[in-house]
């Protein structure tokens, strides 16, 4: 199970049928640890996390094989330059449709021309990348604690996943991004 948004309705599901946490594994684009937005030094209340901090707390106490990708590094995804323009100006038609996409949410952000120049944060994409491999990632098993407040905190006692917290090669999954989007295996 791949989560990229808050989770409420995953621990909805989790009240009424437990044993769901038995037979699935759960990737998760949740918490900051060891750093906030845009590599900020200090951790930060990630919005996934922090919407709805009960319904994270039901779902990172259930016990699926879990991962998660925090702001550490999901948080530090962006396509520039070359790279996002292969993206941008690709014919193939699911980069042409994201494109289109982007430019209609870039406008309506009052930020028209961000969508020529490069891409917004792709946080999602690395909860995508890890659901299939992690080879790019530092991974680590930490006990992470969700506070009420919102915040994913390192705690020995709470129950353990593996957590991305460094790139080891950030730009090689950008490769594997552009190659993905644009259609070129």
């Amino acid at each position: 199970m791949i989560a990229i948004g808050p989770v409420p309705t995953l621990a909805a599901a989790l009240e009424r049928q437990p044993q769901i946490a038995k037979r699935a594994k759960f990737v998760g684009m949740h918490g900051s640890v060891r750093r906030g937005y845009d590599g900020a030094k200090d951790p930060a209340p990630e919005y996934n996390v922090k919407c709805n901090p009960k319904a994270c707390q039901k779902v990172f106490t259930a016990p699926w094989d879990m991962t998660i990708t925090p702001l550490d590094t999901c948080g530090l995804v962006q396509l520039k330059g070359d790279k996002y323009a292969a993206v941008r100006d690709s014919k193939d038609p699911v980069a042409v449709a994201l494109i289109e996409n982007y430019r209609v949410w870039a406008k309506s952000g009052g930020k028209p021309a961000a969508a020529d120049t490069g891409s917004s944060i792709l946080f999602d994409t690395v909860a995508a990348y890890l659901s299939f491999a992690d080879a790019l990632l530092k991974i680590e098993t930490l006990g992470i604690r969700v506070t009420d407040n919102g915040m994913t905190v390192i705690d020995p006692a709470a129950r353990t996943m593996r957590v991305a917290t460094e790139w080891k090669d950030m730009a090689a999954f950008e490769d594997l991004l552009v190659k993905r989007l644009t259609g070129n295996p």
